[in-house]
């Protein structure tokens, strides 16, 4: 895929790519012809995923899942079969929504951390008010997956590591420190923010610099994934002025 970059300094937004639909997109098309949508075969299994594991892959059956943790990257897949980034989803996002409709992914879908989802819709989520929450929660991420992807290098890598570092248990950002984020890897970072590898690896050493990142140890090293967040990003320097 290619990146489209801008300086750390410059805040230009690039072309923006063909996103992910919103559920309420989904839920304002018209319905198959018998009038009903696909009927939801009840699923009780929980789906755990490793980091790089595929979910689901573009059109093939199955149902929605809602995340429970970790964070899952979905990608378009062209004609050629060449995959590009098309939207991410964290903690209590639904995942495949269009198979109410359609009964086939649109997207493809793979675990950047390790997951677990649930099948969606869920017994206890069931009604009118429930829908509606998760409509409105589609399109809040909708908008911080483009905001991901505009502006100045520095604050598209610090919009992606708060937007991970939440509370996998409730789905609400913590808003202190001493929260653990894990990145997905730099190249996927990169995909994410439309930029390039090395501008994103310089972005996360700023990050650790400026006292915003705090890496875990593995093995007795730095791990590069894991990392605790000591400050809101939000609080810290500029890092745009870093060097």
């Amino acid at each position: 895929m290619k990146h489209i970059e801008t300086s750390p300094n410059t805040a230009t937004a690039p072309s923006v790519p063909d996103l992910a639909p919103p559920l309420t997109t989904i839920a304002n098309r018209q319905p198959p012809a018998n009038g009903t949508l696909k009927t939801v075969t009840a699923r009780s299994e929980r789906l755990l995923r490793e980091r790089g594991e595929r979910i689901f892959s573009a059109g093939s059956s199955g149902g929605a899942w809602r995340v429970v943790s970790g964070s899952v990257r979905l990608d378009r897949q062209a004609p050629s079969g060449e995959e590009s980034f098309a939207s991410l989803a964290i903690s209590g996002d639904i995942v495949g929504a269009e198979t109410l409709l359609s009964g086939k992914y649109t997207f493809a879908a793979t675990a950047l951390s390790g997951c677990v989802l649930v099948p969606w819709p869920e017994a206890a989520a069931s009604g009118a008010e429930a829908l509606l929450s998760t409509l409105a929660k589609a399109e809040r991420r909708a908008a911080e997956v483009i905001a991901l992807r505009c502006g100045q290098a520095a604050d598209r890598v610090r919009r992606l590591v708060m937007m991970l570092a939440h509370r996998p248990d409730t789905g609400v950002r913590d808003s202190g420190a001493g929260v653990q984020v894990v990145l997905p890897s730099r190249q996927d970072m990169a995909d994410i923010t439309a930029l390039k590898l090395e501008t994103v690896s310089r972005m996360v050493s700023q990050l650790r610099q400026a006292g915003i990142l705090d890496p875990l140890q593995r093995d007795g090293h730095p791990s590069l994934r894991q990392f605790m967040v000591r400050q809101l990003a939000t609080d810290a320097p500029s890092l745009s002025r870093q060097r």
